[in-house]
């Protein structure tokens, strides 16, 4: 019975752990962000922390081999360090425009890291936007690396 008790005692401390953690996740540096991405797909790129303090969507019209195309993202951030500058997000959305001189729809993905400077209005993102193309030519790319600079909006 005394080990039992122990377990959960460490279960206890363990989900108050993760709490105490999940609740230092809730300051985003900015309310919105734009500016430009170079890479792979380079084109102008927006994101906006409006409906909640950990989720944002990033919206993108950027150029690649295959054509232009739109995308909409929704980003969930994760807080590593706790400097409130520092995040990794990962999230997913849809995109379409032209691929192969056709019309096409398809999924996107995105895992990145991503800094925000406290004394000027600048943030930087590296990521990784692998995406499938699923009307017109069904096709995966996975090549889609990037680096973003914004110009951040509030606070």
């Amino acid at each position: 019975m005394k080990g039992t008790s122990a377990k959960y005692i460490l279960l206890l401390l363990a989900i108050l752990a993760f709490t105490s953690w999940l609740g230092e996740l809730k300051a985003q540096p900015y309310n919105h962000a734009a500016g430009i991405r170079a890479g792979y797909s380079s084109g102008i790129t927006y994101k906006g922390f409006r409906l909640h303090e950990v989720w944002a969507i990033e919206a993108d019209l950027l150029y690649n081999r295959h054509g232009f195309n739109l995308s909409a993202l929704y980003e969930y951030h994760l807080e590593p360090i706790h400097n409130k500058r520092t995040f990794i997000y990962l999230g997913g959305g849809i995109f379409g425009g032209n691929w192969e001189n056709e019309l096409s729809a398809g999924i996107a993905a995105v895992a990145g890291l991503e800094y925000t400077f406290r004394d000027l209005p600048l943030n930087f993102s590296l990521d990784w936007k692998p995406m499938l193309n699923i009307y017109a030519v069904f096709e995966p790319d996975f090549l889609d690396f990037g680096l973003s600079i914004r110009y951040r909006f509030g606070r």
